[in-house]
């Protein structure tokens, strides 16, 4: 798609979107990375809950967690966000990806809360985010974190009492 104008010192995420959401560029994606880049330390576990062509979770790898998770609705993300974790050599016990719903799938959400993790990230909608307030706690380590984006701002009112209703502490807004 795009190539380096000069090398840099940062990190670079390698990412063919194909046929789903996820290319970086988009503000909301742009925020969640700048999230991850400042929470995420070495040996830390994330999940993406919504995870398109798999760049936050991948960013997360690359960052230094020492696995991340993808989870998307649609077979092709689970494919496409397979194919950018080897293009940016995350494989392995490093990285899984998986396809399924968890506001439907009771045996998913079991298997994906077999496990905690540091960070949850979620950039998708707002209706969506209120659906996974009950649902999150359940993958978070105490003391984890929650990044969310894609919320329209006449929507982050509802976003915000959806968190409170489960008792989410530190709340903190970024436009």
């Amino acid at each position: 798609w795009e190539e380096l104008e000069a090398p840099t010192d940062r990190i670079v995420l390698q990412m063919d979107p194909g046929m789903v959401f996820g290319t970086g560029t988009h503000e909301t994606t742009q925020l969640c990375l700048a999230q991850l880049d400042e929470y995420v330390k070495p040996g830390m576990k994330v999940i993406d809950l919504g995870c398109g062509s798999g760049i936050l979770s991948i960013a997360g790898v690359l960052l230094g967690a020492a696995h991340a998770v993808g989870v998307d609705i649609d077979p092709v993300a689970e494919r496409i966000a397979g194919e950018n974790a080897a293009l940016n050599g995350v494989q392995g016990d490093r990285y899984t990806v998986l396809c399924g719903d968890v506001l439907t799938d009771g045996d998913l959400v079991n298997r994906l809360a077999q496990s905690t993790y540091d960070i949850v990230v979620a950039n998708i909608v707002a209706d969506v985010i209120i659906g996974l307030c009950p649902v999150v706690p359940r993958f978070l380590k105490q003391d984890g974190l929650f990044i969310m984006s894609g919320i329209i701002k006449e929507r982050l009112p509802d976003v915000l009492h959806a968190l409170e209703a489960v008792s989410y502490t530190h709340l903190r807004a970024h436009e």
